[in-house]
């Protein structure tokens, strides 16, 4: 029998011949990450985990830096689209979709670690990061922005500069996330129930320290 030539090579990944090669490189990406970090990233060692050749992955990612700033752009992408969903879903005030862009931040974190360290990795003049990636210019941002602004202009939140009780919300809600993710508030003794009203109290005080005089 005559061998397919379009046929994978022995213990070659299928997806390399089958269009699925982006996703496949950026899923091992983060199976890496999660594992082992983002600094010991490299495209040699995903195509290696990934069962293609070690040039392959230059097909869709010139380098380390590229990869990872796909993995931000999709991370910041999901983050914002799961909270725009929670809050069509909300039948509360502004206050609420205030309140829901907090926890919808920590839960992202929590769920996605990996994307989550990544999008807010450590910068460098050598890092992926660009202007798209500062805070004020990621669609999250913004959409926290604006919920303070409407809750501003209703009364529902004390008025102030507006850009830095945005950047001091989303600092509190950053903090909580990154303790949880690094284990210094540990599994132990921490139930679904337990965590979802520790999330709660999180944005709770935030909102106590914003709220009107």
């Amino acid at each position: 029998m005559k061998k397919n030539p379009m046929a994978p090579a022995k213990n070659e990944n299928p997806a390399y011949h089958h269009g699925n090669l982006r996703r496949v490189l950026i899923d091992t990406a983060l199976e890496i990450i999660s594992e082992q970090g983002a600094e010991t990233l490299s495209l040699r060692q995903i195509a290696k985990i990934a069962r293609v050749s070690h040039s392959a992955p230059y097909r869709h990612f010139k380098d380390k830096n590229a990869i990872l700033a796909e993995v931000a752009r999709e991370g910041f992408d999901m983050m914002l689209r799961q909270t725009e969903e929670r809050i069509a879903r909300s039948r509360g005030n502004e206050l609420e979709h205030f309140a829901i862009c907090g926890l919808s931040y920590i839960d992202f974190a929590l769920n996605y670690p990996s994307h989550y360290r990544v999008m807010f990795g450590t910068r460098s003049e050598k890092s992926y990061f660009s202007d798209e990636f500062t805070p004020e210019s990621t669609p999250s941002f913004q959409l926290l922005q604006d919920k303070i602004r409407i809750c501003q202009e209703k009364g529902l939140l004390k008025a102030g500069v507006l850009q830095e009780m945005t950047l001091a919300a989303w600092s509190i809600v950053h903090g909580f996330a990154m303790l949880r993710i690094d284990q210094h508030i540990p599994d132990r003794g921490m139930d679904e129930n337990t965590l979802k009203e520790l999330k709660r109290s999180v944005v709770m005080t935030l909102y106590f320290g914003l709220r009107p005089e």
